[in-house]
């Protein structure tokens, strides 16, 4: 980790700072999930039952979060 080729600032050789590299990639994985959701009946099944389960509450038990996970019903 101590051969990195940044300075003090985080600041590569060319001019660029690490959090733009993150923020390429960032970018990246938004633009490749944006297309798979839209395009991808898979993924954008997946993606509803993802967001299905994370929709749970603190005032709901994990089992019914699991069990929301587990049913197949797609609106």
């Amino acid at each position: 980790m101590s051969n990195s080729n940044l300075n003090k600032n985080g600041v590569d050789s060319s001019g660029i700072h690490w959090l733009q590299y993150a923020a390429f990639v960032l970018t990246a994985f938004a633009v490749y999930f944006s297309w798979a959701f839209f395009n991808d009946a898979n993924f954008h099944h997946f993606a509803a039952k993802i967001f299905k389960f994370w929709n749970c509450n603190g005032y709901n038990p994990l089992n019914y979060c699991v069990m929301r996970w587990k049913s197949d019903f797609y609106p």
